[in-house]
């Protein structure tokens, strides 16, 4: 079922347009600190609900049935399963500090700042990791029972929250933002398409 390696290409896809607004957004300044720091904090709020809940468990167990079959090696898919867990444990302290920084509870500015650059770059180079290594192996690899086992295993997909209708009112702001930014003719919704 190539299907459910294209639907994780086209949320790495929309996800890229959220890695480009975390890359954007500056915090080291006080002017642009209150306003950038709400929509961070909002950007890893949805990332920490939605791809480190759904998106990442779906492709743990791709990890884990390829690891089966002898398709992947062991290193790579504890190294990719890894940057899950980093990324969902640093997006979960980024959401701290931001509003630490918000309260100003003496969180540095310009360190915050790489710090959500730096989860920006983890989070790009673990989607590159995964196109390049994991996703050809598993259409390779993968038959129909596998895919099955797959999809029953993984719990159920939610609905996206930003990127699928409708937006919850959470993300509406950062929507409009990601649309304008993305220069998509979107504004009105659909990002779900590329």
């Amino acid at each position: 079922m190539a299907s459910i390696v294209d639907r994780l290409i086209a949320e790495h896809r929309r996800l890229d347009r959220l890695v480009d607004l975390l890359d954007s957004r500056s915090i080291s300044t006080e002017s642009a600190a209150e306003s950038n720091a709400a929509l961070l904090v909002d950007a890893l709020y949805y990332l920490t609900r939605f791809p480190d809940v759904d998106h990442h468990a779906l492709e743990d167990r791709i990890i884990e049935r390829l690891i089966g079959k002898q398709a992947l090696g062991v290193e790579l898919g504890s190294e990719l399963s890894n940057q899950h867990a980093t990324l969902a444990r640093l997006g979960h302290e980024l959401i701290q500090d931001l509003e630490s920084m918000l309260r100003d509870e003496n969180m540095s500015r310009a360190l915050l700042q790489s710090h959500v650059r730096l989860y920006a770059e983890r989070l790009r180079h673990n989607m590159a990791l995964e196109e390049l290594t994991l996703f050809p192996v598993a259409v390779r690899h993968l038959d129909d029972a596998d895919w099955s086992l797959i999809e029953q295993t993984v719990p159920g997909q939610s609905v996206d929250p930003l990127f699928q209708e409708p937006v919850q009112e959470r993300f509406a702001q950062l929507h409009r933002i990601i649309a304008t930014e993305a220069a998509c003719g979107c504004e009105g919704f659909d990002l779900s398409r590329d």
